[in-house]
């Protein structure tokens, strides 16, 4: 017989975390965790890899298609166990302990951390655009490796925003409202003055006809690795359900509203791109909106685009430092972490030792980690595995508690679901057959929490 919700702590709402996260702040968080360096940072690689206007544009489509299909199924999963920790709680639920441990351990190790360090590096990158002295060539002083005093600018941002979710969670999602509307408007405008001042139509042509000598495989594999990385981020508020009101309500429309508002942006942002510069100069193109802008309006363009990759990746560390921290708190509070993150602040009512440790960590990862890209390379197919389990998790989830309340439920199941599954598949695949090399450093941290798992929590799951 299968278990119903009455009583059962997976569907329970209660949390001793504040529910102060409304409709706003939860649909804010998403789209200010998707739209951060990702477009900014993308585009040049997409073009780069697929070489024709049509593929450019069809291949942030099909994106949009995998981030929508998974995020209607991740909206019935949060809604069906309101709980912070997201996939943490639904692969508990489905697979061996150890699955869950090893996916929280690579977000928390390398993969949330590395990737908000990057963007934190894009930040100030941008910030020193008026302030030249901010410069990863400028040594301050060294412990090991080089420091710069870029670096230091790192990490007084992580510190800052680290600080301000640190003391509550309202706060958090107040910097994310704000820095999303402001992300927004400024792409927006963007697209509105490559409309008005205008671009060339001739961009879009040979339209399928690529320039580049790669085949279809190495081409799908290598853009997508930049695709999903920009849309990643559906997923964020599933993470801080536990704080949302009215979870089984909010969770949904905000993840609907929040992914439907990406594409939107995104689509028509790139757009933009190609209908001012042509895919080639997009490949070669290191600040592709800065040199959209100039071409525009000029060296103000620069400026004034520069301002909004600032306000764009600074809400996108903030909204990593809301959700990041619930990753290690909800794994703790499920037995398959370290006891010392399941603490909450007894004025505050946050993961205050969570947050601390993701902002040391992330401030780490600037210093001792490396490239953006490699970190992309060796992690997003690691971190969509996870989510085909997650999907997997969504159709057992149904077949073993058939009679728990849904309030969501995933529109055009089992063929939703089964569509990104495919195709998150056949990206893995074409990446790791395409770029193996780049994808060993996330099996050597994969391999690296088996020994944890197996020294410090075997035992404890055994007992649960």
């Amino acid at each position: 017989m299968a278990e119903t919700q009455t009583g059962n702590k997976r569907f329970e709402l209660e949390t001793e975390l504040a529910r102060d996260l409304g409709l706003m702040a939860a649909t804010t968080i998403i789209i200010g965790g998707i739209i951060g360096s990702g477009i900014f940072g993308a585009p040049a690689v997409i073009a780069q890899a697929v070489g024709s206007p049509g593929a450019f544009m069809l291949i942030w489509i099909v994106g949009g298609i995998v981030a929508f299909s998974g995020a209607l199924c991740f909206a019935e999963l949060g809604a069906l166990m309101p709980r912070s920790g997201g996939m943490v709680v639904y692969l508990k639920d489905t697979y061996p302990p150890i699955v869950a441990f090893l996916y929280g351990w690579a977000e928390v190790v390398v993969i949330q951390p590395g990737s908000l360090a990057a963007i934190s590096v894009i930040f100030t990158d941008y910030l020193g655009y008026f302030f030249p002295s901010i410069s990863m060539d400028n040594i301050v002083f060294s412990v090991g490796l080089p420091v710069s005093t870029q670096h230091l600018a790192v990490i007084v941002v992580l510190g800052v925003l680290g600080a301000i979710n640190y003391v509550g969670v309202r706060w958090g999602g107040l910097v994310a409202t704000v820095s999303t509307a402001g992300k927004v408007i400024a792409l927006l405008a963007l697209v509105a003055l490559a409309a008005w001042v205008g671009g060339s139509w001739d961009h879009f042509s040979p339209g399928f006809t690529s320039t580049r000598e790669v085949s279809l495989v190495d081409a799908f594999g290598i853009a997508m690795v930049g695709i999903l990385f920009s849309y990643n981020g559906w997923s964020n508020t599933n993470n801080v359900v536990g704080e949302v009101k009215d979870p089984r309500r909010v969770l949904p429309l905000a993840i609907v509203i929040g992914l439907g508002v990406c594409i939107i942006v995104y689509l028509a942002v790139n757009w933009a791109f190609l209908y001012v510069m042509s895919v080639d100069e997009i490949a070669g193109s290191g600040r592709i909106a800065a040199d959209v802008a100039e071409r525009l309006i000029g060296p103000v363009g620069g400026s004034l685009i520069s301002i909004a990759v600032m306000i764009s990746t600074f809400g996108t560390i903030n909204a990593g430092l809301v959700y990041i921290p619930r990753i290690p708190y909800g794994m703790a509070r499920e037995g398959l972490f370290f006891n010392w993150f399941s603490h909450v602040h007894e004025t505050f009512r946050t993961p205050s030792r969570a947050i601390a440790t993701m902002a040391i960590w992330s401030a780490f990862w600037v210093v001792f980690l490396g490239s953006f890209q490699n970190i992309i390379n060796a992690i997003m197919y690691v971190l969509f595995a996870f989510y085909i389990m997650s999907i997997v998790a969504l159709f057992k989830l149904r077949k073993k508690y058939p009679d728990a309340e849904r309030p969501f439920k995933v529109p055009g199941y089992p063929f939703t679901p089964l569509l990104f599954a495919v195709l998150s598949s056949v990206y893995i695949i074409s990446f790791l057959y395409s770029q193996f090399n780049d994808a060993i450093p996330g099996l050597v941290v994969l391999a690296l929490g088996i020994p944890v798992y197996w020294i410090w929590f075997r035992g404890k799951q055994k007992d649960a």
